[in-house]
């Protein structure tokens, strides 16, 4: 079975599996090559294996395809995993996640087979065997994709997320962390999002997911489907009203002491809680713990390049948010002081839908203290289909509403000081 692009990898390969059930098979890259010996090698490993095994691993230093220079053939130093080779398929089609997982679940398919053997290997082991009857061809990357730099942000959600499926939800003592999930039309992102809550290192936690009035058959159908997790809720309203609106309807029902939002299409380094909580709990007073975070860039055909780690300021004033506009991601707030200032504000222009991350934190910075953590604990996709980036122009007229808003506070309506004057 030949596929021919990336992106469908997964669903080849269950299409296939679940077509033609044969007890092994093979994974192979373009550009591997097999000897004609190859078949003596795998009827020899296969008098070996046992019912706990899942299959065999190539041996890393074993074969490679290291070919010539005057082949004029790139061999790339970095040693990023290609997965196993030889499979056993009752231990892949089987288990909580039969099969290996699309895109909707995956979105860097390049590394679907490396996904599946972390899942594995909390079951069932691997043999690892040296060969030369396959020689694999390390092949160069191209230079837009930062493949070492791409691997080491994913890899710690890839093997986190394979653990979580071997433990236990701890429901035993409260929520530490609520973490705000509002979506609108987002299916195809949430089962992302959702397993890199699922992940966390630190299990109390409760994650609330409002459906603010999708209108779309992905989404409610994920949604009919979420995991199987008592710390997962759902709230469903017919009607969109809102980012501010939702996360307010949130904030009244949460459990714990903190909030943290999480964008339907971004997700969570998988010691994000437990690094911002360890860090407020140093902190006294503290309106706002908040991090680093990690850009992706979404191209037309879904694909996600690596951007690099963006730093927040170390300090956050009023004037610095509405003028600079930085991207804060994470934000974890205090629960009990957001209460206090009523939460998110639905009634600013275009109604608490746009730009009510900056408004929050304007109005906490301005009299309470925020705290920042110098490491990437956030992963935010960039997608020039989202509502900020479909209407930049609108973010002008939002800072100009605002800082009428503030002269009016600080001086009154126009009217009442030429009133006050006469």
């Amino acid at each position: 079975m030949i596929i021919p692009s990336e992106e469908v990898t997964a669903s080849i390969l269950n299409e296939t599996l679940a077509r033609e059930i044969k007890p092994w098979f093979i994974t192979l890259h373009a550009g591997d090559t097999v000897q004609p010996h190859a078949k003596e090698e795998i009827e020899r490993w296969l008098r070996s294996y046992s019912e706990y095994s899942a299959g065999y691993i190539m041996n890393p230093d074993s074969n490679i395809d290291q070919l010539s220079p005057s082949r004029n053939r790139y061999v790339s130093p970095l040693r990023i995993p290609r997965g196993p080779l030889l499979w056993r398929t009752k231990t892949v089609m089987t288990g909580q996640t039969p099969g290996f997982r699309t895109r909707e679940q995956l979105p860097f398919q390049r590394y679907v087979l490396i996904d599946k053997q972390f899942e594995l290997s909390t079951r069932y082991e691997w043999t690892e065997v040296d060969s030369d009857g396959f020689l694999y061809l390390q092949r160069q990357a191209p230079a837009w994709m930062k493949e070492a730099e791409e691997w080491q942000a994913l890899f710690p959600l890839l093997e986190a997320g394979a653990q979580e499926q071997s433990q236990p939800p701890d429901i035993d003592c409260p929520p530490l962390v609520t973490i705000a999930l509002c979506t609108y039309n987002d299916g195809a992102y949430l089962p992302w999002a959702v397993r890199s809550v699922l992940a966390q290192t630190l299990g109390a936690w409760e994650l609330v997911i409002l459906d603010d009035g999708s209108t779309d058959a992905e989404t409610a159908h994920y949604l009919m489907r979420l995991p199987q997790d008592p710390r997962i809720k759902l709230i469903r309203q017919e009607e969109n009203k809102g980012k501010s609106r939702a996360l307010n309807k949130i904030l009244k029902i949460a459990k714990a002491p903190w909030l943290l939002e999480l964008d339907a299409d971004d997700w969570l380094a998988p010691d994000a809680l437990e690094i911002l909580l360890r860090e407020a709990g140093s902190q006294q007073d503290t309106a706002v713990v908040y991090a680093n975070h990690t850009e992706w860039l979404e191209r037309a055909n879904k694909q996600l390049v690596y951007q690099g780690v963006k730093a927040a300021p170390s300090s956050l004033s009023p004037y610095v948010l509405l003028h600079e506009a930085p991207a804060v991601a994470p934000r974890m707030f205090n629960v009990p002081i957001l209460k206090q200032v009523d939460g998110w504000d639905p009634h600013t222009l275009f109604e608490g839908r746009l730009y009510e991350d900056i408004g929050q934190l304007m109005k906490l910075s301005g009299t309470h203290k925020l705290c920042h953590v110098a490491e990437a604990l956030y992963h935010r996709r960039l997608r020039m289909t989202s509502l900020t980036h479909r209407h930049p122009h609108h973010y002008l007229k939002w800072r100009n509403s605002m800082i009428d808003e503030t002269e009016t506070l600080k001086h009154g309506h126009p009217s009442e000081r030429q009133n006050a004057h006469e």
